[in-house]
């Protein structure tokens, strides 16, 4: 596939990767593609046959696509290798994968400067900037879960056979120890905000732990945390609008929708939902939830604010209105 955006190039000890032409900012949609088949997560002996049935139905063009990619684990069941090396999920927690001629060659990096998104009405695969790419500079993005470098590497040479060096992993002792506490406090923050017990009975904490998130993300991933960040904007949203303060729910769902467009686009689904909570954040199915212990009404945030002060109210549920 030709692109103003990028070229197809050998990159040492990867294979093929895709590079940028020119700078890309944050935000361009890099490329968008539908996959050439989809599949579920089985193990090979059962995914062969099927995979072998389902690449009879496509054009002789893209059976040639599919099978000029890179298969890590070669033997008896050369289709399902290749769609081990290369399927993406089909959306998040998904347990089917959908294998690409161009998109599947993009590859890995612990600190990526693209997101990949599955767009479920459309049926494609979106890969967006998450931050500015310099002309030369290859496009990444992550194949994995989160967590430490040990935990990324295990579940990455498991999944995909190959020993992860990228930036952050290959950082100084010192350092790399720095960036895994980061890692592991971004799980435990996150899994923190997503308990029900705290979100109902202790909302404060809960928007203290977000903000808290947030910072963290900056601090391991710079200006680029990708998707992390509309998803922490939208728990925040959700714990607000829980206990009935739409006036923090409004600039939180705002917050959450220009994050989602960043990393989506517009015709995102998911971006489409968030840009109809802005409007109107009592639509959502957990308005007054929990309580209406900080009832507000949206667009009554304090306007006399600095941007400091502005901060530190949107993070302290229940200070001045």
């Amino acid at each position: 596939m030709s692109s103003p955006l990028f070229e197809i190039q050998s990159i040492a000890g990867k294979g093929k990767g895709l590079v940028a032409s020119v700078r890309i900012a944050k935000g361009t949609r890099i490329l968008v593609e539908a996959p050439l088949i989809i599949v579920q997560n089985m193990p090979p002996e059962i995914l062969e046959p099927i995979a072998a049935s389902k690449l009879r139905l496509l054009s002789k063009e893209k059976q040639r696509q599919f099978l000029a990619l890179h298969n890590n684990f070669p033997g008896k069941n050369p289709f399902s290798g290749i769609i081990k090396t290369n399927a993406l999920p089909c959306g998040p927690r998904s347990v089917k994968g959908g294998v690409y001629p161009t998109i599947c060659l993009i590859n890995h990096s612990c600190l990526p400067n693209a997101h990949n998104n599955w767009n479920e009405e459309k049926r494609h695969l979106t890969i967006h900037a998450i931050g500015n790419i310099s002309a030369g500079q290859e496009i990444t993005i992550s194949y994995d879960q989160g967590g430490p470098s040990i935990v990324r590497q295990r579940k990455l040479k498991q999944a995909f056979g190959f020993d992860c060096d990228c930036n952050v992993c290959s950082l100084p002792p010192t350092e790399l120890r720095a960036s895994d506490a980061r890692r592991v406090q971004i799980q435990t923050l996150d899994g923190a905000i997503g308990d029900p017990h705290t979100m109902a009975n202790a909302p404060r904490a809960a928007i203290s732990n977000c903000h808290s998130l947030l910072e963290t993300l900056h601090q391991e991933f710079s200006d680029r945390p990708g998707a992390l960040i509309p998803r922490l904007y939208y728990d925040a949203f959700q714990i607000s609008v829980a206990h009935g303060d739409l006036s923090r729910a409004s600039v939180f769902a705002e917050r959450a929708y220009i994050a989602r467009v960043a990393c989506e686009g517009e015709d995102s689904p998911v971006t489409s939902r968030m840009k109809k909570l802005t409007k109107n954040p009592a639509g959502h199915a957990s308005f007054r939830a929990y309580s209406m212990r900080y009832q507000s009404k949206p667009g009554s945030a304090p306007k006399e604010l600095n941007q400091l002060e502005f901060e530190s109210w949107l993070w302290t549920l229940g200070g001045r209105q």
